[in-house]
């Protein structure tokens, strides 16, 4: 794993969510081995990648920008995609539901 990698992963994993540009994400992306890909069709792709302590969720509330979000578990992993997918799903239908990345 290269430098910038580590310094990614020491930086979540103290604080649990990090926002990236997309271009520092595409930087260090074939450091980590991508476990999932999940097409959202409204932000992009959301994409799990192992860690070394865990797993990480990255997602794309902007174009030029990338959420990283630890998991620490394929529980939490399951409980995010599946809680992402469904609100994406009702998003298509107009219910007005908003995704709160940066939590």
């Amino acid at each position: 794993m290269n430098e910038e990698a580590k310094n990614l992963v020491e930086r979540l994993s103290v604080q649990h969510v990090l926002t990236v540009g997309s271009s520092e994400w595409e930087h260090v992306a074939d450091q980590f081995e991508e476990v999932e890909r999940h097409r959202t069709h409204i932000k992009g792709d959301l994409v799990i990648v192992r860690i070394e302590s865990g797993y990480a969720a990255v997602e794309e509330p902007l174009p030029k920008e990338r959420v990283i979000r630890y998991l620490g578990d394929m529980d939490e992993v399951r409980r995010l995609v599946t809680d992402r997918l469904e609100t994406y799903e009702r998003m298509w239908d107009g219910c007005g539901c908003r995704i709160d990345y940066y939590k």
